[in-house]
């Protein structure tokens, strides 16, 4: 097709299915190369990454055509980092588009990009405080990836070593406020840069066996260059399930809880006053 024939078919009325079938096709790099201005094609991208609702369907093989735009045809395109984080909502962890644009976002997010320290603090943020409410099979494929951008970012790992609630007070009546703001759209503009990891220390008390170890790979040293996300990122349900049923059954079953040493309180804490209150605090 010439860049006239893709101009008029662009701008014609289109349903979402024929969308995503133009897009499929646009995800062939011999179309792009073939257009004398492929830039033609950025309204129609940023258009299905700006629906609203998000449609992921849409956006998220939009983002690799807007990419490969800007690094190959030098596109200015500001709003293309904000784009990438409003997809990074609860709805993403629980479909069947998540595998697909972590593998977009490993490149997105390549230090070989100089995004500044800020944004990538804001995507390893957003990414920890949803994987919070995301299923095991989704934080199981979290974990590797923040881990391989904090390696990639050494500037985002003092992050890892502040304390979960600042001003890091340890009583139970004042814990503080997070000054990450997950309500910005800027990723440049959340507090990210001035918050911490505490999310995924939660995570080491998952109840599932699995989660709980992953997730201590952030508590201890940083010794692997990084990881293959693709051993991690297609787990679903069924694959965890048959993972644990082709475990040695001879084995001590591990146990996802930490077992307190007292009834009342918590261990290492000192009282607020009331004793009343403190006497009973559960866990």
């Amino acid at each position: 097709m010439s860049d006239k024939q893709w101009y008029t078919t662009l701008n014609a009325p289109m349903t979402n299915p024929q969308k995503r079938a133009l897009l499929k096709k646009l995800q062939d790099p011999t179309v792009l190369s073939s257009l004398r201005r492929p830039e033609i094609l950025m309204d129609f991208l940023t258009d299905c990454v700006s629906s609203t609702p998000p449609n992921l369907s849409l956006a998220v093989p939009a983002l690799q055509g807007l990419y490969t735009l800007i690094i190959t045809r030098n596109l200015d395109y500001p709003l293309f980092y904000p784009r990438l984080y409003s997809l990074l909502d609860n709805n993403l962890l629980h479909s069947k588009h998540r595998s697909r644009l972590l593998r977009h976002l490993d490149g997105f997010l390549a230090p070989t990009n100089h995004i500044p320290a800020a944004t990538i603090a804001s995507f390893v943020k957003r990414l920890s405080r949803l994987s919070l409410f995301a299923p095991p099979a989704a934080i199981i494929a979290i974990v590797p990836f923040i881990y391989n951008l904090l390696k990639a970012h050494p500037t985002c790992t003092f992050m890892l070593h502040r304390q979960p609630y600042p001003p890091y007070t340890k009583t139970t009546r004042n814990l503080g406020t997070d000054p990450y703001n997950p309500a910005e759209i800027d990723p440049q503009q959340s507090g990210a840069i001035d918050s911490s990891l505490w999310e995924l220390h939660t995570l080491q008390d998952h109840y599932n066996p699995t989660v709980s170890s992953i997730c201590r790979i952030i508590s201890e040293q940083f010794t692997k260059q990084q990881y293959n996300l693709e051993d991690f990122l297609d787990h679903g349900y069924g694959t965890l399930l048959g993972s644990e049923l082709g475990k040695d059954g001879r084995r001590e079953p591990v146990v996802e809880w930490r077992i307190p040493g007292r009834v009342f309180g918590r261990e290492g804490v000192e009282g607020d006053g009331d004793v009343l209150l403190d006497l009973w605090e559960f866990y």
